[in-house]
């Protein structure tokens, strides 16, 4: 079958959601797919995928953006695609793809993270009322065969904003790479890679991993962190353009010493095999790949119930889940729980991934895909 996957932005190179496309494309094609990308920004081609740029004249970025969700899946079609798989707000796709959950519940849950004013001007700007608007046109166009969430929360955000029949939308979630993210046996090594991360003998080191400290609750976590007398110490790993912000927080605290900021990386594989747990209590955080990937490299993850890789988390592993990660009182006493407890899960954390394979996502992807393709004719 013809193929189209749509994107805003096309980058081999890319992180998130352009791993996911190529990683879908990959599957694809090996199914026997014949598989072309169309994407509003093409910043590199590949050797692999035939890579189509929409053309988008030189509008607004609210009217480029709403130009590229009316043209793309045309353009598609034109070109003889059978099924037109999108991973962008499109309002004609036959599958689309959510990564985000509804864009006005992202918008609302914004108010967790930014000032009233903040979250009010969003709402009120023109790039994201046309996101609303695009994203609501895909989801009623009677084109729309199915939806794929990334999570249980962001299937249910989407039944619930708009009102899909049963069994339209279906969660898959993503694989890990278990050969990439796994625990490091040799102790010489370990050691290594704790020394590059800091550490010192004897002393507990958590990750923090991601891009918009805000969202991810970095500010709430540094709060209910532990004393500097303490021996927990947390490695901040990531990119934010107010990380001085939350490097003098962490200072007017008196934990210089404890909470580090390494910037962002591109090792991040290798320095999760020398941390002993994760903290991610996102404010919103429809899966959190970085979770699973942790937990793969036998790090046990501290996550809220506000992340959607709560779900995956085994029954003894969900003591570290912070229901309201805007408690402080309660951020202090799983943080606690998870200091205590963290070596004794690290086996646990790692079954846990090893269920969630790309091997596994293809077949469900696949069965989606025949199921969507049924429903068109």
């Amino acid at each position: 079958m013809r193929l189209a996957l749509v994107t805003r932005r096309f980058d081999p190179a890319g992180g998130g959601t352009e791993r996911d496309l190529n990683v879908t494309a990959g599957i694809l094609a090996r199914a026997g797919h014949h598989v072309t990308i169309y994407a509003a920004e093409v910043r590199a081609l590949s050797s692999q995928w035939i890579v189509k740029r929409v053309p988008t004249p030189p509008l607004g970025r609210a009217l480029r953006l709403l130009w590229f969700a009316r043209s793309a899946g045309a353009i598609a079609r034109r070109d003889g695609a059978e099924l037109v798989v999108s991973f962008a707000r499109i309002v004609d796709a036959d599958v689309l793809r959510s990564g985000g959950g509804a864009h006005s519940s992202y918008l609302r849950a914004a108010r967790r993270w930014r000032s009233a004013a903040g979250a009010a001007a969003m709402r009120l700007a023109p790039y994201h009322r046309v996101q609303i608007a695009v994203e609501a046109a895909g989801f009623r166009n009677p084109r729309m065969r199915r939806a794929i969430a990334v999570s249980n929360l962001v299937r249910d955000d989407l039944n619930a904003t708009f009102r899909l029949a049963p069994g339209v939308a279906v969660t898959i979630y993503n694989g890990v790479e278990l050969d990439r993210f796994r625990p490091e046996p040799d102790s010489a090594a370990h050691g290594e890679i704790r020394r590059r991360l800091g550490v010192g003998d004897g002393e507990f080191a958590a990750l923090f991993v991601g891009n918009g400290f805000a969202r991810k609750g970095l500010r709430h976590l540094i709060e209910a962190w532990p004393p500097a007398n303490s021996k927990a110490r947390l490695i901040v790993i990531g990119a934010d353009r107010k990380t001085n912000d939350y490097r003098t927080l962490a200072h007017r605290r008196g934990m210089a010493r404890v909470v580090t900021f390494l910037g962002p990386r591109d090792d991040v594989d290798l320095l999760m095999r020398g941390a002993d747990a994760l903290a991610l209590p996102s404010l919103f955080e429809p899966f959190g790949n970085v979770a699973v990937e942790a937990m793969a490299s036998g790090a046990p993850a501290l996550v809220s119930a506000w992340c959607g890789a709560a779900e995956v988390m085994p029954p003894e592993l969900r003591r570290f889940v912070v229901a309201n990660p805007l408690d402080s009182a309660e951020m202090a006493a799983k943080l606690a729980d998870l200091i205590e407890q963290a070596s004794l899960m690290r086996a646990a954390a790692r079954a846990a991934a090893e269920a969630y394979t790309w091997k596994r996502h293809g077949r469900e992807l696949l069965a989606l895909i025949d199921e969507a393709a049924a429903l068109r004719r």
